[in-house]
């Protein structure tokens, strides 16, 4: 399990995860880390983990950014 993974397995942990899904954002990689964003938000995450979140997310490619995004979001 690499460092990110954990991070973001804490931060779910301490935070729970955001309602929503990815199915019908736009597919720009900032368009969905702006959905995420705001659905962390509603879900009461703090902006410093919200952050992590979004940093975690631009540390790989377009797929880390789904990943990464649909980890944090319950897909509903």
């Amino acid at each position: 399990m690499d460092d990110n993974t954990s991070v973001l397995e804490e931060l779910i942990q301490k935070n729970g995860v955001g309602t929503g899904t990815l199915v019908g954002v736009d597919g720009n990689a900032f368009a969905i880390m702006g959905y995420t964003q705001g659905r962390l938000r509603r879900a009461g995450w703090p902006s410093e983990d919200i952050s992590k979140v979004l940093e975690i997310s631009q540390s790989g490619d377009y797929n880390n950014v789904i990943c990464t995004c649909m980890a944090v979001l319950d897909g509903e």
